[in-house]
Order: structure tokens, then C-alpha cells, then sequence
């Protein structure tokens, strides 16, 4: 679904620790602390929640299994 193209013009499949590594390279960079792929699926489930998504909407994208990913609601 997502690609790049690397240093010798190729186009790679975009994979989560690239995209997770270079992230952290830009942050980094700007004296921010390092991020994880959990962060993002907190993110997710809070900005779903936030705009009013059906918690049984929610609960199935993030492919919960139970109730838990309401602790993640901040």
C-alpha cells in the first residue's frame, strides 16, 4: 500500500520499523523523544473515540479482543 523510493531509486514496500525509524530519526533530530508503533495505536484509538466512533467500531479496527482499549482512552 505504501512505498518508497531508497537511495538507488528503487521503490521498497514502506515496512512499520522503516517508517517507525525514520520518524524517530526526524524527532530525534529535533530533540523529541522516541516514539513506538504502540503510541500510534493509542493515538488511534483515542482520536476514534474523541470523534464519537461506536466503541464497538473501534474495538473491531483495532481488532480488540476485549474492553481493554478503553485504558488506552486519554
Amino acid at each position: 500500500l505504501f512505498a518508497y523510493r531508497d537511495d538507488n531509486d528503487a521503490v521498497v514496500a514502506l515496512t512499520k520499523n522503516a517508517f517507525l525509524g525514520r520518524l524517530n530519526e526526524i524527532w530525534a533530530a529535533a530533540g523529541m523523544q522516541r516514539v513506538s508503533g504502540h503510541c500510534f495505536r493509542i493515538g488511534g484509538t483515542t482520536a476514534l473515540l474523541h470523534m464519537g466512533v461506536d466503541t464497538e467500531v473501534v474495538k473491531m479496527s483495532g481488532r480488540w479482543k476485549s474492553d481493554a482499549f478503553l485504558r488506552y482512552w486519554r
